[in-house]
């Protein structure tokens, strides 16, 4: 919960650095704290929002584990089933998500090095049902003081 400065990289298919960019990521609790919204804004160069992903997360008993929804805004999206478990101070997410081409994407994200303040994140996808595996992405999150 709070607000978050993020460095993040994308990368190429061969694992090589594409670019890098600034994002702000929010997070806050609702419904009583059974929930939580996440925001995360990518930033251009001047630092306008170029893209945005929204979440909503809960935790379920009967299923013991996060169950996410998820929609992009300034840019395309798909709908994505997301699923997460905490685990040895990790939280680890999955979700399938079906392209408009008709393909499916396995999509893996890790949050780890959590500290109160800071966080770290990496994605990794599968084109092939999940028989291989490759980095997409990564951040580096710090906690942006209250005033």
């Amino acid at each position: 919960i709070g607000e978050w400065s993020v460095d993040a990289i994308r990368f190429q298919e061969d694992g090589a650095p594409l670019f890098k960019y600034k994002a702000l990521w929010s997070a806050v609790a609702l419904n009583g704290g059974r929930m939580v919204m996440d925001d995360f804004r990518a930033l251009g160069p001047n630092g306008q929002a170029v893209s945005s992903f929204v979440t909503l997360r809960t935790y379920s008993e009967v299923t013991n584990r996060w169950e996410l929804a998820g929609l992009q805004a300034l840019q395309p999206s798909a709908p994505t089933d997301w699923h997460g478990v905490a685990r040895d101070g990790e939280m680890l997410l999955d979700a399938t998500t079906q392209m408009p081409t008709g393909g499916m994407v396995k999509t893996r994200i890790r949050f780890f090095n959590i500290r109160p303040d800071s966080f770290s994140w990496e994605g990794t996808m599968s084109l092939d049902g999940g028989k291989n595996w490759r980095k997409t992405a990564e951040l580096a999150a710090t906690r942006v003081a209250r005033h």
